[in-house]
């Protein structure tokens, strides 16, 4: 028996962030053409679509330099894996060029599929380099309050928005959460945002000093704060932030996966607040969401320190199916 597609949506499809039950109820959009900015239903309504996808189609919906270049990889070369050493000339040249980008001097490109994947990464590399200096207690992951990381069980746990922790047992023992930035909302009265950023960071390096600094990997940050609010940074924030960092051995890494290319008015949001990230994710606008592609960037320190695990263990024990997928890369 055929089906409308609003019927086999309810009957088969489960839509993220959305209330299932409900969904049940009022079905979906179903969206069936893009151009521009713009975009249409299956019942002819047009849509401006201010949002740009997920904050991710940053080249709107009929961009044909990117679907020409896709086509003519898929011709040529529609998947190859990068596992012992395999590589495709798309991957390789991408991330020339993400390195020849990026906010501070990077090193090397691991390539993933989504946000998520990119900061899941992350934390298993944080984890990596400080067992690879000999220091393998150094576990835990500071993150902000209405932060927002992904959704990956890691990643989640990094995320500081309680409704997608809530009965999933997250986040997970050893992912800390301060205040977030916000100083509309978490200023006091009277207080100036110079000395709220103060503020913010003498509560870190309490945080750092109760936990023990040996005991703590790294800092996760979104330059600019996009699910939680779009909230910018308070004056003096980073500096302040960076400094108690340094002084604690700790690596800063940059969640650019909403701020990255262009976003904020620079290619990065760390050049456009000042931050100098140990390692970088992006994702959504470096494919401008024609297909699914992600990358972490990480600094000529990291690397060595991955470079002489994988020597001492014998492999690099991480990766994707998809990871530096020939198509989105071209």
């Amino acid at each position: 028996m055929s089906r409308s597609l609003h019927a086999s949506d309810i009957a088969f499809h489960i839509h993220s962030q959305t209330n299932l039950a409900n969904h049940e109820k009022v079905g979906p959009t179903v969206m069936v053409r893009g151009e521009g900015i713009y975009t249409w239903d299956d019942q002819g309504k047009q849509y401006l679509d201010a949002m740009s996808g997920m904050w991710s189609a940053a080249l709107g919906y009929s961009e044909t330099r990117l679907e020409e270049a896709a086509l003519r990889q898929m011709k040529q070369l529609p998947y190859h894996q990068n596992f012992a050493h395999r590589s495709t000339e798309p991957a390789i040249q991408l991330a020339e060029r993400l390195i020849s980008l990026a906010p501070v001097p990077m090193s090397k490109v691991l390539f993933a599929c989504s946000g998520s994947e990119a900061n899941d990464t992350a934390i298993k590399l944080v984890w990596y380099y400080w067992s690879a200096l000999g220091q393998p207690q150094r576990r835990k992951i500071i993150s902000r309050n209405r932060a927002y990381h992904g959704t990956t069980i890691a990643s989640a746990s990094l995320t500081g928005l309680a409704h997608l922790h809530q009965d999933f047992g997250l986040p997970l023992p050893g992912f800390l959460h301060v205040t977030c930035p916000h100083y509309y909302r978490e200023g006091l009265p009277g207080e100036s945002e110079e000395a709220f950023s103060t503020r913010l960071a003498a509560e870190l390096e309490t945080l750092i000093e109760r936990e023990g600094a040996d005991t703590i990997g790294a800092f996760f940050a979104e330059p600019l704060m996009g699910t939680g609010g779009v909230i910018t940074p308070p004056v003096g924030y980073f500096e302040k932030i960076q400094q108690v960092l340094k002084r604690h051995d700790i690596l800063l890494v940059a969640d650019e996966v909403i701020c990255g290319f262009g976003r904020t008015g620079n290619w990065w949001g760390s050049q456009t607040f000042g931050l100098q990230p140990d390692m970088v994710t992006c994702a959504k606008a470096l494919s401008a969401s024609y297909l699914p592609i992600s990358a972490l960037m990480i600094s000529e320190p990291v690397y060595q320190a991955m470079k002489s695990q994988s020597e001492k263990i014998g492999i690099f024990g991480h990766g994707f199916t998809y990871g530096g997928h020939p198509v989105p890369a071209a």
